[in-house]
Order: structure tokens, then C-alpha cells, then sequence
């Protein structure tokens, strides 16, 4: 006979798996001197186009006042660039040569040990994988 399935468990394992996500994100920022809104910004932009400073706000769901700080400190950095478009009302940011770089050690750091993988074999990741799509193509 078949086990009963605790839906109660499953939601208390999620968010267990949620947190310990959460700070291996941190701690991979943290190591490259960035915050976790730093990090953040570095995942949503891109060299190749300008994203305007409102638009990243939404991605970063964070108030546009405090993505100014954000995008000054990566600015310093080298990280990114900031542009005026047509409307010269609207700043558009993006990555440079260096924030790509940046962007890269970051990913490379979070996938090398990522808590939802590791101590998984090729057939439980693709498992996983095939759950984590079914549970992304439901609506919110």
C-alpha cells in the first residue's frame, strides 16, 4: 500500500530548501564583495542592451530609489554603465566588459555547489528538473 503524501511536509521541506537557497546566494555575493541586490542586478542585465533603471526596479522588485544606489555601487565597480535613451528622462544601465566577468564568477560559484543539486545523481536531477518545470507552468 502506498504511503500517504504529508502535503503539510512537503511545504515545510520547500521552504527549508527556499532558505538554504537563499544563503548560498548570499554567501556567493558576499564572497565576491557584492549584495545580495548587487548580485541580483548583475543576473538581469545583459552588455548587449540597455535596461532602464524602472524596469530593473520591477526585476529586482525594489523601490527605483534604493536600485540608484544599487546601480552607483556596480557603476564604481566597473561593473556597468549607465545611458540616456531618446527620452532623456529615462537611464538605461548596462553591463561592461568587467560586469560580465563579474556576472560569470557569480554564476560559476552558485551552480559549483547549489543546495537543490547537490548530492544528486544525473537521474534524480533530471527528476528534479522535470518536477520543477511542471511546477513552473502552473498559474499563479
Amino acid at each position: 500500500m502506498a504511503k500517504t503524501v504529508d502535503s503539510t511536509e512537503l511545504v515545510e521541506l520547500a521552504n527549508a530548501l527556499t532558505l538554504r537557497i537563499y544563503g548560498h546566494f548570499m554567501a556567493r555575493a558576499a564572497e565576491l564583495n557584492l549584495t545580495s541586490a548587487e548580485a541580483k542586478a548583475l543576473q538581469h542585465l545583459a552588455p548587449e542592451r540597455a535596461m532602464p533603471m524602472r524596469e530593473l526596479a520591477a526585476r529586482l522588485h525594489a523601490n527605483p530609489s534604493n536600485v540608484t544606489v544599487v546601480v552607483a555601487r556596480l557603476e564604481a565597480r566597473g561593473a556597468l554603465s549607465r545611458e540616456e535613451s531618446v527620452d532623456r528622462r529615462v537611464k538605461g544601465v548596462r553591463l561592461t566588459p568587467a560586469g560580465v566577468k563579474l556576472r560569470a564568477k557569480l554564476e560559476a560559484r552558485l551552480l559549483a555547489d547549489h543546495p537543490a543539486t547537490r548530492g544528486l545523481s544525473a537521474a534524480e536531477k533530471r527528476q528534479l528538473q522535470q518536477l520543477l518545470h511542471k511546477l513552473a507552468e502552473q498559474e499563479l
